[in-house]
């Protein structure tokens, strides 16, 4: 190499500016997530990983992530489509799908990213619900990130202790049996509950008033509407209030309880089971205090015990702004994420459940402790469920909630309650 060139090397000047050539300009996306790749969660080693990768692949794109509450990010992007002060992407929540259709601030990703790929490549991503609920007006607006659920943890140690097999627990009815089983007195003070809930109306999640609710022949939801005080509705209710004032497996504090007091507290080993968030599970096997190893994941009960309750579809779906002036950029970090390269990167780093089938050959998955997993694939695959993303489903939940804790603290009928779950939900329409 000449003196020269050594020169220019040497004050940093790219190569092909010391040969005469231009320099390829530089772009940079913006995207909106809740997660932080300067932090160490799982989730956010795995994103800072995907970044460096798809910057080494494509040098002339470079990735800016700005973090963002997870609550406030999908209604500020709408609103930010209006006074265009949008990020290239955002992450968009399975309550949220049904605002961005009706905002019309995504990017047809069908055009941009799925059309271009080879026939049948879309049938990899195996939660069929998970794919078409990025589906508005014949527009593909959102693709899958992962997938998350409201699930059931166990510890394997406790369950063994009480001789109870977790393969056993196939109805409403075992699982009160085995909270009861689990549930440790001594001198009068529990030392260790059978189940845990997360029943404030803010940060919750499934509860088995809804899980219980979803197994009839009635649509739940239909139009917009709630069908909530029957015959069905009502048996859930109690028995989710049942497991407070008779059972007495789950602490009254659960009414105020959110989904991250309840997982702090089963990882500090409070719980013999809890309900949490799968999308949870690499955080809970980090924090728990009795080892991941003792960890496990439930299918929800039925009434019946014959077949898996209702397997909730929720999750992160990535969006591009339509008004995005660097959507071919946006649209292709979006892909590289959803792909087989950042699919892999979310669940083997991440902890999160593939969403691509193509991915469970990897050997990662063959081990003990990705065991979770396969049970996740085949709850979703036996039974699965997502609330309509026509509706306004943000307080679903924390309505529910609300009237557990009407029966149990006022002491109203359960119809009534339900009946005011009912109306709330139109409400909130």
């Amino acid at each position: 190499m000449s003196a020269f060139l050594n020169r220019r090397l040497a004050i940093g000047l790219p190569l092909v500016l010391a040969l005469g050539g231009t320099a390829a300009a530089e772009t940079t996306i913006t995207m909106w997530t809740f997660l932080d790749p300067n932090k160490a969660s799982p989730r956010e080693v795995a994103l800072k990983q995907m970044i460096a990768a798809f910057e080494a692949q494509n040098p002339a794109i470079k990735v800016r992530v700005e973090p963002q509450d997870f609550a406030q990010m999908p209604p500020k992007f709408f609103l930010g489509h209006r006074t265009g002060s949008n990020p290239d992407l955002v992450w968009i929540d399975a309550k949220n799908l049904g605002g961005l259709a009706k905002s019309g601030a995504g990017a047809d990703l069908d055009t941009a990213v799925v059309s271009k790929w080879p026939a049948g490549a879309k049938d990899d991503f195996f939660v069929k619900a998970g794919w078409d609920a990025g589906i508005a007006g014949g527009k593909l607006v959102a693709l899958p990130l992962f997938h998350g659920a409201s699930v059931i943890y166990y510890r394997k140690d406790l369950l063994a202790a009480a001789g109870i097999d977790p393969a056993s627990l196939t109805s409403w009815s075992k699982l009160m049996e085995a909270a009861k089983k689990t549930t440790v007195v001594k001198d009068g003070r529990t030392e260790t509950w059978g189940f845990g809930m997360p029943l404030a109306p803010i940060k919750t999640e499934s509860t088995p008033m809804l899980i219980g609710l979803l197994d009839q022949a009635a649509p739940v939801f239909q139009n917009c509407k709630a069908n909530y005080a029957n015959e069905v509705g009502i048996r859930a209710l109690s028995y989710t209030a049942a497991m407070i004032t008779d059972a007495k497996v789950t602490p009254t504090e659960a009414l105020v309880s959110n989904v991250d007091d309840v997982t702090d507290q089963f990882t500090a080993g409070r719980y013999a089971m809890a309900i949490s968030s799968n999308l949870r599970y690499s955080v809970i096997a980090k924090n728990a205090k009795f080892g991941a190893d003792q960890i496990g994941i439930l299918p929800w009960p039925s009434w019946s015990g014959e077949k898996p309750g209702a397997m909730p579809v929720s999750g992160w779906w990535v969006a591009a702004w339509a008004k995005s002036p660097r959507l071919a950029e946006a649209a292709k970090f979006a892909e590289y994420m959803v792909g087989s390269e950042g699919g892999k990167l979310w669940a083997t780093v991440g902890g999160q459940v593939p969403t691509r089938k193509s991915l469970m050959s990897d050997a990662f998955f063959a081990k003990p402790e990705a065991a979770w997993v396969k049970t996740m694939i085949g709850a979703w695959t036996a039974s699965s469920w997502m609330e309509p993303t026509e509706c306004n489903t943000r307080t679903l939940q924390a309505g529910l909630n609300e009237a557990l804790a009407r029966v149990i603290q006022d002491k109203i009928a359960p119809k009534d309650a339900l009946a005011e779950a009912e109306q709330k939900f139109a409400a909130a329409q």
